[in-house]
């Protein structure tokens, strides 16, 4: 079914007696199949909009797919080497959102992809698991402000940097381990988002308690929550980003693994360079054992040039992650942890990849297709981890990757 048979049957059921509601809508005009593919991605998804119509504003489904390769060779603090290679179906997440009755928009998307493969395990398509759903309303000019919108739903909490740009568009094949230290999970919550000119913010409190069953959306609320704040703001030559969160109980099935964390981002360009530094402080808490608790700290330099104008891009990265514990900063899954188990020494300590420092490089190109919507990415990672007990890690990881969204 195209798009145009779409539209008019959301047009037909909006506006049901349209003699009543005001004028016919103004359907948004498809694209011609046989025009660009880049056009095509840009517009395949909005199947009906319509600002005049008093009921539905908006329809448009989204999705992306995005597929990875990478080969490890290292070496572990015993001598031994080792090598492997890894395909993966990274990501496959389809959702839609509507926009109804002038500031409402509900929108769900969810994971239609578990490949374990690199686990050694199979590889499932259909569905698995929502990714976020979230309802909203939006005020418009309220207080001065130019739109204040309030949420509640399954949310996905951004802290950092690089976990604020979506993976549709970051620039490497995988965020820092840094980057994703700062990850959680899924947990129910409410904020509030406020925009102007030139800055934003939002405050939120999500609860601790974890979608245990990939079926469940939404979940109740404990004697436990996490506070968020964050906020964005222009300067005269960048922007800023400032995130803080902080949970005020912990155990290991919450989606927060870690007691608080801070981080101050400054994004700017220099020359024909798009630059981003960020700097991060938390403390692990007290809930995984001695070694793993006290604070955590580190620091991200992410710098990106055009080679052929919005067609070739350079980017590096440089990535330093510490902490008080013996083991309170951590590899990446993808993919030295996993082929670390390969050595001879593979069973103990050195597998968990974890010690209290790290020191990952990055350099690699991307070749833009659509923009971020359709792309190739490769990319070489030096990641270097050092433990007081002993178990480092040296290795260095060859990525290959496909991204596109609609």
């Amino acid at each position: 079914m195209n798009n145009k048979v779409v539209s008019s049957m959301i047009s037909a059921a909006a506006l049901t007696g349209s003699a009543y509601a005001g004028p016919a809508p103004v359907v948004v005009e498809e694209k011609s199949n046989c025009g660009s593919w880049c056009d095509t991605l840009e517009t395949i998804g909005t199947v009906y909009k319509n600002k005049e119509n008093p009921y539905i504003q908006k329809v448009k489904f989204f999705g992306r797919a995005q597929v990875q390769y990478g080969y490890v060779d290292g070496k572990d603090s015993n001598g031994d080497s080792f090598n492997q290679d890894f395909d993966e179906f990274r990501r496959l997440r389809f959702g839609g959102e509507v926009k109804f009755l002038n500031g409402f928009k509900l929108k769900a998307n969810a994971n239609f992809v578990l490949d374990e493969k690199p686990k050694g395990g199979e590889r499932e398509f259909g569905y698995q698991s929502f990714d976020q759903a979230k309802l909203s309303y939006t005020f418009k000019d309220l207080f001065s402000i130019k739109e204040s919108t309030i949420t509640y739903g399954r949310y996905k909490v951004a802290v950092g940097a690089e976990q604020h740009a979506s993976s549709k568009k970051i620039k490497t094949v995988e965020r820092s381990a840094l980057a994703n230290k700062l990850t959680t999970g899924r947990p129910t919550g409410a904020s509030i988002d406020l925009k102007n000119d030139g800055w934003s913010a939002t405050l939120g409190v999500f609860s601790n308690d974890y979608q245990k069953e990939q079926d469940d959306l939404l979940t109740g609320w404990g004697e436990s929550v996490a506070i968020y704040a964050s906020t964005k703001f222009d300067v005269s030559s960048g922007g800023v980003i400032l995130d803080v969160i902080y949970n005020d109980q912990q155990n290991t099935d919450d989606p927060f693994l870690y007691k608080w964390a801070t981080s101050a981002a400054y994004l700017t360009s220099y020359s024909d360079w798009d630059l981003t530094f960020n700097a991060i402080l938390g403390d692990n808490g007290d809930f995984s054992g001695a070694q793993r608790e006290g604070l955590f700290y580190g620091f991200t330099a992410l710098g990106s040039k055009d080679i052929i104008k919005d067609k070739l891009e350079f980017v590096a990265r440089y990535s330093y992650q510490g902490s008080e514990g013996d083991e309170g900063v951590r590899l990446n899954s993808r993919y030295v942890r996993r082929a670390s188990r390969n050595t001879p020494s593979g069973s103990s300590s050195i597998t968990s990849g974890r010690g209290d420092q790290h020191h990952a490089l990055y350099g690699g190109l991307n070749w833009y297709l659509c923009g971020d919507q359709s792309k190739f990415m490769t990319g070489l990672e030096y990641d270097n981890l050092d433990a007081s007990q002993g178990s480092n890690i040296a290795a260095t990881t060859i990525w290959a990757a496909y991204r596109m969204y609609f």
